[in-house]
């Protein structure tokens, strides 16, 4: 399986979608690898992927969601979320854009319309994680201190990880986070539940406990090459990855990347012009 395109991400830019996709991304802050592929190739899915970078650069959002739905009602769903991701692009803290996406979801839940998702904030300036689970199921983080791939959240003594309701379901939820200082060749996995539900060679499905085994064979000083040879052991022909459902995955590793004079500088006028086009 070839490498992913690369691409670098602009301030104030938010990127993402519901089609296919195999993609390198670089912020401030962050390397990025996206992988997405409908179920059944379909022209586009049920799994939605975002990730933002402010004004300065400093800050790097992401979104990985499960939409109920297809088609058009996804694709409605999808421009929604763009929209929230892009409202929110300058806030270091999260809560208000979880609170709105539930918000939204909710409003629409006369349509059926709900969302696991794992939403995202790295603060590049203390190199701070910040992860709120909606519902989904848990990002892997790999310590190489430890050179172990543990559930995002057990790495603090949680006997079991924090999940919150799916987003849509309860008016008015209080979503609690999760953080953590990321270092330099630490490795964050995040992927939907068709990833977890890939019935392997044997009938059984791979399952949290199947993905760590897999991952624990894999060579993680080369990040770029852990998701293609991730797929690879799943299915060498790459004819049954997506047969049952939607699979999407997002690995991303912290750089060493600070931000620009320039971008410093020019972060105000950017934020200024944003608000202006919002009125």
């Amino acid at each position: 399986m070839a490498i992913a395109q690369a691409g670098r991400m602009q301030c104030m830019e938010v990127w993402g979608g519901n089609q296919s996709v195999d993609r390198k991304l670089t912020t401030t802050g962050l390397d990025l690898w996206v992988y997405s592929q409908p179920h059944a190739a379909s022209r586009s899915g049920g799994d939605v992927y975002y990730v933002s970078s402010c004004s300065s650069g400093r800050i790097t959002r992401l979104l990985l969601a499960d939409v109920s739905g297809h088609g058009e009602v996804v694709a409605a769903r999808a421009n929604v979320l763009r929209n929230l991701m892009r409202r929110h692009i300058n806030r270091i803290n999260q809560a208000s854009l979880v609170e709105a996406i539930n918000d939204d979801f909710e409003s629409e839940s006369r349509t059926g319309a709900f969302a696991t998702a794992v939403i995202g904030t790295f603060f590049a300036p203390t190199r701070t994680l910040t992860i709120c689970n909606a519902g989904h199921p848990s990002p892997l983080i790999y310590q190489v201190q430890n050179k172990k791939w543990i559930p995002f959240g057990s790495e603090q003594g949680a006997s079991e990880v924090e999940r919150n309701f799916p987003l849509g379901i309860t008016v008015e939820q209080s979503y609690s986070n999760q953080s953590c200082k990321l270092g330099r060749e630490d490795l964050m996995l995040c992927f939907t539940d068709g990833l977890l539900e890939f019935k392997q060679s044997d009938g059984s499905l791979l399952g949290e406990a199947g993905l760590l085994r897999l991952l624990s064979q894999l060579d993680c000083s080369q990040p770029e090459r852990l998701i293609p040879e991730l797929l690879q052991r799943l299915d060498p022909d790459q004819e049954r990855i997506n047969a049952a459902d939607d699979i999407s995955l997002m690995l991303f590793q912290r750089n060493n990347e600070r931000v620009s004079f320039y971008d410093n500088l020019a972060a105000p006028f950017r934020a200024l012009k944003h608000f202006f086009r919002r009125q």
